[in-house]
């Protein structure tokens, strides 16, 4: 790749399925700023080159396998499993259950004595049918917990039988304690036995199950639907290696090509992509669907129905685009596979499938899986309605005093952004005169803060008296439970931007609209207002990369001490 590099611009679908690549030629010049939470107005300014970020993480209708009902602002989101593995995770665990019960069997039968012993046990006591329901849930949970039920698990080989051998040990674990914890009074022996000859029985039958998978993944059926993304030698290799590999479960719908630019200016600039033509080498590789590398391609992908983007070269571990890439594919519930020369991500939990055909790590960020969502969805309307009903009388007593002052609306709307770069409506008390938004731009231009992201001023002259007082207690912020409730935000989450902020972000910034935005959140327990543009970077980027249910418990917590302390809120 030369200084002076070649662009390949995408277009829209052009209604046969691909996207049209042009070339244009380009110098790339100065890169955006070297570290990692620069500011949003240095990152607008770097206007030589195309972002990654252009302000939403939402793709068109046109974009992807949308159908023509689809509008340009529909969010697709969730966890979304296909359908085979419903199907095949569900042979297996009737299989697994079916295996212990027989193993139960064959351990009555070696020793009748225990059969007896259990049999006999009198009524509203432990007896046979109550023994055979614990043995079979405490071995299905114990698989569970070895992560034997995860993707990507049946064709691992040896590290499957590992987890097996891993489950049975749990097994043992679990009767003993299940057992000593209930005074359940049935041999030890069975404790013993009834793992051991389970881990036998599903050993094999785990590899009947293995082979079954592979041949139907040799007929084309149980595969991962996947984008590639890299060079294009990169992509070539990678997609010859997976028609010979399809053991792997990997079948590639689309590719992302792109290059790697050096800024002349200064080597020391952090990467720098550009997208390039891909030139197909055979009649598979040319009903590949080319994408573009932009915030886009995680929705597209998942329009597509892709489960997996695979990653082969180009980008690095130091890479910024690699990093938001990474976010906004997980936080989509697509796994995110890498060929071992660019997998080292921090935060996310790295599994290395050794298969001698091509190695692979995948990269998984667990507090995005559909459980937590789901946890955390519940969390959100269970506690927004007790919310809501809780502080009813005390929204009422505000709305009475905010119209009492000057007359004007009780509540103030606006809007804001949230997931994947939705906007939304977001609900307030009022705190300022209804003139506010009509002089905001002179008061920034005077107190010299126009390229600020948040605009708070701790001497604002649109504050009204009851204003002054609903800031500081947060008492403005009530009737967002109502957002929460519906949907729109979360109790905890970044702070909802507004379009004009989103604009201005960079790339890496830019993965906070990879989750819904919240009440409260880092910014709001670490200084609200007070804290720089940087810290407020930081602490948005850094949640979204960490979060967790337990987290977020913590930070309600850490919320109730700032409102009564009051810090950075004006």
């Amino acid at each position: 790749m030369s200084k002076d590099t070649s662009l390949a611009a995408s277009s829209p679908d052009d209604g046969n399925g691909a996207d049209t690549m042009t070339l244009s030629r380009v110098r790339v010049g100065a890169s955006r700023a070297s570290q990692p939470f620069a500011g949003a107005a240095q990152a607008a300014s770097n206007t030589a080159a195309p972002t990654f970020f252009d302000g939403t993480y939402f793709s068109s209708a046109s974009e992807g396998n949308a159908s023509p009902d689809d509008n340009a602002a529909h969010v697709v989101t969730g966890y979304s499993v296909p359908a085979w593995r419903y199907l095949y995770n569900g042979t297996l665990i009737a299989l697994d259950l079916l295996m212990t019960i027989i193993a139960t069997c064959l351990v009555f039968l070696l020793r009748p004595s225990s059969y007896i012993y259990v049999q006999d046990i009198g009524p509203g006591q432990y007896g046979m049918i109550s023994f055979l329901a614990l043995a079979c849930v405490s071995w299905v949970i114990s698989l569970y917990a070895a992560r034997s039920y995860e993707r990507h698990t049946m064709g691992e080989g040896y590290a499957l039988y590992a987890k097996l051998l891993n489950a049975a040990f749990i097994d043992f674990i679990m009767l003993c304690t299940l057992g000593y914890l209930f005074h359940l009074n049935v041999p030890r022996s069975l404790n013993v036995f009834i793992p051991l000859i389970s881990l036998g029985l599903v050993i094999i039958e785990r590899w009947l199950m293995r082979r079954a998978l592979h041949r139907n993944r040799m007929k084309g059926e149980f595969n991962y639907p996947t984008v590639v993304v890299g060079s294009p030698e990169g992509i070539h290799k990678t997609l010859q290696q997976l028609d010979r590999s399809r053991n792997l479960g990997y079948a590639p719908i689309a590719v992302c090509p792109i290059e790697s630019a050096e800024n002349e200016e200064d080597p020391n600039q952090p990467q720098h992509l550009v997208a390039v033509p891909f030139t197909p080498l055979n009649d598979a590789e040319a009903r590949l669907k080319v994408l573009s590398l932009n915030s886009h391609l995680p929705q597209t992908a998942k329009r597509m129905k892709a489960r997996t983007v695979l990653v082969t070269d180009v980008l690095t571990r130091d890479s910024e685009t690699m990093r938001t890439l990474s976010l906004a594919v997980e936080s989509m519930g697509i796994e995110l596979a890498m060929t071992t020369s660019v997998a080292d991500l921090s935060g996310a939990d790295l599994h290395f499938r050794n298969d001698p055909s091509m190695p692979i790590v995948t990269a998984q960020l667990s507090q995005y899986s559909t459980t937590t969502r789901i946890l955390k969805r519940l969390c959100d309307i269970v506690l927004s309605s007790v919310a809501i009903i809780l502080s009813s009388p005390i929204m009422l007593w505000v709305a009475y005093k905010v119209k009492h002052e000057d007359g004007g609306p009780v509540f103030y709307s606006q809007t804001r952004v949230s997931i994947y770069g939705k906007p939304f409506t977001m609900y307030k008390f009022r705190s300022m005169r209804t003139d506010a938004d009509k002089i905001k731009s002179q008061l920034a231009k005077e107190r010299g803060i126009e390229d600020r992201f948040i605009f708070k001023l701790k001497d604002d002259p649109r504050v009204t008296k009851i204003g002054h007082f609903i800031r500081k207690t947060s008492l403005d912020e009530f009737p967002q439970f109502f957002n929460v409730f519906k949907g729109d935000m979360s109790l905890v989450g970044p702070r909802p931007p507004l379009p004009e902020e989103v604009a201005k972000y960079n790339m890496l910034y830019s993965t906070r609209l990879l989750v819904k935005p919240g009440i409260t959140g880092p910014w709001q327990i670490s200084g609200r207002s007070d804290l720089s543009q940087e810290q407020s970077e930081y602490a948005d980027v850094s949640y979204i990369q960490d979060w967790s249910i337990t987290g977020d418990i913590a930070i309600l917590f850490k919320t109730v001490g700032a409102v009564l302390k009051g810090t950075g809120s004006y």
